[in-house]
């Protein structure tokens, strides 16, 4: 059974998009802006979207799926009738419609609360330092807790207090206790006021579902669609799915990989109205930890880096169970495969590539594309220069064979004057008229030489792809069998020149392949080996 890596990314989106004033990365975070943008390129709404550079191959949408309660090809929603554009601005505005309903209020309003919120923030901190001073059993009161203080509480340290001689002053003590817990309760009814802090809860969530390209491994819509839609109907049910697209068009069109899954999750509760998605993603790595005895996240309001790490592996560890029980009888499962040097040499181009706009990431559409036009050209301005010398030689021997039948007419009339000069001019005719001649077979043997060269380039650049993109060794020997069948076009050539320049030209490329072959640890009698072939010809 083949193994392969997969990645599970997902981004959350708050109201607003700022930068964390005291984080070492000042990585910004993504707001309802960001969400926008984003399901726009999913939706791929139109050319116009996508500024002054392709971020997708138009030639290939239609093998682009949009999943919104049912399947359907993404060419059905047509960019010119703005369609799409139009389904992208109802999935902000009903986040925004709700986010209106919950932040009940006018601004004045809701001023006033914040206002409220700050003023009692700095009371239960004047009184916390009071109470740690008074010590026990009066600091016992304090709590960071979202519930309510209750009289019972209050009275049992009184009880406490009252019993013990040593403590004075008991009722001013308890007065601080008191006004402490009508801080705290404050607080709390503060907060339930409004449902929402606007740049704290996330309102929306989008997952990226993909097998890296250098697996050499693809899925098909249906099962990328449905292992990733499952997961969050099965693990966070109360979270409505927006709309899922599967992507396989921001590639060439010969490329067989690199299709993923993007998918828009609401970030509301529809059981308790909250906003608590990642509360739900902690309490369900915590969950997954219990079970398989792995260090717990806990409760802590703020998760320390490491803690968050380890979320995100326990989600991933979950993700890829959920995803092997639909991939049975694919021969295919998604492992965690050891970590090799180079393995980490390929995370770590990933992780560079990650935060780089998307025409500007190595493997995008738009480069691989450009890399390839930039090589067209250069192969075309080659053999449009070697055509202009062999037309030249044609013509320089044209023209000289010309001027020599002149001269030869011109002789011909002083034939009895002559003779001898005249059949020594006829021989000289003959000459030429064989030179002529010999250019012409020059230039057809220049021409298959150069269909020779590019024929052997096209099928040496499909093999030397084989081996950068790890594709399974069956490929590889098809590909290496495309370069024999190639070296058996080489043409018989009489031009000791062009003779010279084949079998410099093999003996470049021969040196090349056994590089790449030393590179990838290739035997001489592996069948996808070819350095060995690349023998002189002529």
């Amino acid at each position: 059974m083949r193994e392969t890596t997969a990645l599970f990314k997902f981004i959350n989106y708050r109201k607003t998009s700022y930068k964390k004033p005291f984080s070492s990365n000042r990585k910004r975070i993504n707001g309802l802006a960001q969400l926008q943008e984003s399901i726009r390129h999913s939706l791929q709404c139109s050319l116009q979207e996508l500024k002054t550079v392709a971020q997708f191959n138009p030639d290939l949408q239609h093998l682009c799926y949009l999943m919104s309660g049912k399947t359907k090809r993404l060419t059905s929603f047509s960019p010119d009738k703005q369609i799409r554009q139009c389904y992208a601005d109802k999935q902000i505005k009903r986040i925004n419609d709700r986010l209106n309903t919950i932040e009940s209020g006018t601004p004045d309003q809701l001023q006033a609360i914040a206002t409220e919120k700050q003023k009692t923030d700095q009371d239960i901190q004047n009184l916390k330092y009071s109470l740690r001073r008074l010590g026990e059993p009066f600091s016992s009161i304090i709590s960071d807790s979202k519930t309510e203080i209750t009289e019972a509480q209050i009275n049992a340290i009184r009880d406490i207090a009252e019993r013990d001689p040593a403590i004075k002053r008991v009722k001013q003590k308890l007065n601080t206790v008191a006004r402490y817990a009508k801080a705290h309760n404050e607080r709390i009814a503060l907060n339930n006021k409004t449902n929402l802090q606007a740049n704290s809860t996330i309102l929306a969530h989008e997952a990226i579902f993909t097998i890296p390209v250098h697996n050499g491994v693809e899925l098909d819509s249906q099962t990328m669609l449905g292992i990733i839609s499952s997961f969050y109907e099965k693990y966070l049910p109360d979270f409505a799915i927006m709309f899922a697209v599967y992507h396989a068009n921001e590639k060439l069109a010969e490329d067989q990989t690199g299709n993923h899954v993007h998918i828009f999750v609401d970030g509301y509760n529809q059981t308790s109205g909250k906003y608590d998605l990642p509360r739900q993603i902690r309490l369900l790595a915590d969950k997954y930890a219990r079970f398989y005895k792995l260090p717990e996240i806990g409760t802590d309001k703020q998760l320390s880096a490491d803690k968050n790490k380890r979320v995100g592996e326990y989600i991933q560890q979950l993700f890829y169970q959920h995803a092997n029980k639909h991939l049975k009888g694919q021969d295919l499962k998604l492992a965690f495969l050891p970590d090799t040097d180079e393995r980490q040499k390929v995370r770590a181009e990933i992780r560079k590539q990650v935060d780089l706009p998307k025409h500007q990431r190595k493997f995008s559409f738009y480069n691989r594309a450009k890399e390839q036009t930039e090589q067209l050209k250069k192969q075309a301005k080659q053999a449009i220069e070697a055509a202009k010398k062999a037309k030249t030689i044609a013509e320089q021997a044209e023209h000289k064979t010309q001027q020599e039948k002149q001269q030869l007419a011109l002789l011909q009339q002083q034939h009895q004057m002559a003779a001898d000069k005249h059949k020594e001019i006829e021989l000289e005719t003959h000459f030429l008229t064989y030179q002529a001649e010999q250019a012409r077979k020059d230039e057809q043997e220049a021409r298959a030489f150069l269909d020779f060269v590019f024929r052997l380039s096209a099928a040496l650049n499909n093999w030397w792809n084989t081996l950068t993109k790890r594709v399974p060794e069956p490929v590889k020997i098809k590909a290496a069998a495309e370069v024999l069948q190639a070296l058996d076009t080489c043409p018989k050539l009489e031009n000791k020149q062009l003779k010279t320049e084949v079998n410099n030209y093999l003996a470049l490329e021969r040196k090349k392949a056994a590089e790449l072959e030393t590179i990838f640890r290739f035997k001489h009698n592996n069948k996808a080996a070819i350095s060995s072939k690349l023998k002189p010809r002529i």
